[in-house]
């Protein structure tokens, strides 16, 4: 494997832009995009017609899936997903709820990733400032206990602005991570749905997937994150390698009088 292909993507409960209630739309979306790591977000369950955790679980085959699911003020279940190819060593849900608004949680696993252990937290924050501030505040404080480890933070923030809550604490800790545009699908003018990754060297490749742009509110987002160097001695040869073949290449003189 040589690189880990991370997705994000707020589900609207498998309701689609053109009204069409289609849980296995999304399965063939995510089925397609072919993630290592998924994290998935208003995951609806039975009592909304379809048990969502398991549609999601049908389309990654094989995948550890661990979900977070809170009592919110209308019936049945609700919350989110961490859905992983890779062996899932340990994990735990935090809450991160704020008194008298909507129940949150965050995911917090390590993976046995290329290279070694990554740490993944996967969470969807609140709609108000003031509830996001604490939220990120807990994220903070969960990276800062472990700040070594290589580590993929993911999920809707509800926070678009450039230098807003989200960006200020966590680009610091991180890097900059993501800004696709994913909300609304049809017209996307705000980026909602973050990747970040540390270290922030090892990421190849991210975009925002506008072919999802039926199946959901959101547009899903994925990054392409490349395996460290096993060791110091793979570092050591590939310099070596490249010393020697720049000094078997022929020079070219330079046009002019000999």
């Amino acid at each position: 494997m040589n690189s880990v292909r991370a997705l994000t993507w707020n589900i609207h409960g498998f309701l689609g832009q053109d009204g069409s209630f289609d849980p296995e739309r999304v399965c063939r979306t995510i089925a397609g995009l072919a993630p290592d790591i998924a994290a998935i977000q208003e995951v609806v369950g039975p009592e909304c017609g379809v048990d969502g955790a398991a549609v999601l679980r049908a389309s990654m085959p094989g995948a550890e899936a661990i979900e977070a699911n809170v009592e919110r003020r209308i019936e049945g279940i609700y919350g989110q997903m961490l859905l992983s190819r890779l062996p899932v060593r340990h994990w735990t849900k935090v809450d991160i709820s704020v008194e008298r608004r909507e129940p949150r949680r965050a995911i917090d696993a390590v993976v046995d990733a290329p290279g070694g252990a990554m740490r993944v937290i996967c969470t969807h924050l609140g709609l108000a400032g003031a509830e996001r501030r604490f939220q990120v505040g807990a994220l903070c404080r969960l990276l800062d206990a472990d700040p070594g480890i290589d580590t993929l933070v993911l999920g809707d923030v509800n926070d678009w602005r450039r230098g807003g809550m989200s960006e200020r604490c966590l680009a610091p800790v991180l890097g900059a991570g993501t800004r696709h545009r994913t909300f609304p699908a049809a017209f996307p003018l705000f980026p909602l749905d973050r990747i970040w990754f540390r270290p922030s060297a090892r990421v190849i490749r991210t975009r925002v997937v506008r072919e999802a742009g039926l199946a959901s509110d959101h547009l899903p987002v994925i990054a392409d994150i490349g395996t460290p160097l096993r060791d110091q001695r793979e570092a050591e040869e590939i310099a070596r390698s490249s010393q020697v073949s720049s000094v078997s290449e022929p020079t070219m003189a330079s046009a002019g009088r000999v």
